[in-house]
């Protein structure tokens, strides 16, 4: 394990324009400040979309293989609320129900910077990829939109030992 104190901070690896695409999974409300007191809520959403097969369950209808975890409906940019969703790339054009407890959003075509994390066990490795990336966004000329960012989870990816790509939403 890395000492923080000797760790180099990440930055974008490149910027990049994507079209919109639409998301199925599982969603709740948090605000950083509860994840960061410990009684966050994006943990157990993990839990619930792997302990309930949600990836499995929308196979079907999938369209990219890989997960999804998406930040989006911000309330007041890092300050406030925020929806956070795991889910899965699915067609647009779906006229098939989900099963229950799953709902959609569409990531609105955007001008990303993207972040990859550093190889570790991705709890981790993606903690420490978000305070560099707020640090990054204090930055002069680096403006969030917050209008969807998302990291992307390779399928068959190593939970102890893998890395994880972080597009956030600029402003251009």
């Amino acid at each position: 394990m890395t000492n923080n104190a000797d760790r180099k901070t990440i930055k974008p690896t490149r910027f990049e324009e994507r079209p919109s695409f639409t998301l199925a999974g599982v969603a709740t409300v948090t605000t950083n400040a509860a994840e960061l007191s410990g009684a966050g809520k994006i943990g157990k959403l993990y839990e619930q979309y792997y302990s309930q097969n949600i990836g499995e369950r929308l196979a079907p209808q999938q369209l990219q293989s890989g997960s999804y975890g998406c930040y989006f409906n911000y309330e007041d940019g890092v300050a406030g609320k925020y929806e956070v969703m795991v889910g899965v790339h699915v067609r647009d054009d779906l006229q098939t129900p989900y099963p229950d407890q799953v709902s959609t959003f569409t990531v609105p075509s955007a001008k990303y910077a993207v972040f990859v994390t550093e190889r570790g066990p991705i709890i981790e490795m993606v903690q420490r990829a978000w305070a560099d990336i707020w640090k990054w966004a204090e930055e002069s000329g680096n403006e969030r939109a917050y209008t969807g960012d998302f990291e992307y989870y390779a399928p068959n990816i190593n939970p102890n030992d893998g890395e994880v790509e972080i597009y956030i939403a600029v402003r251009e």
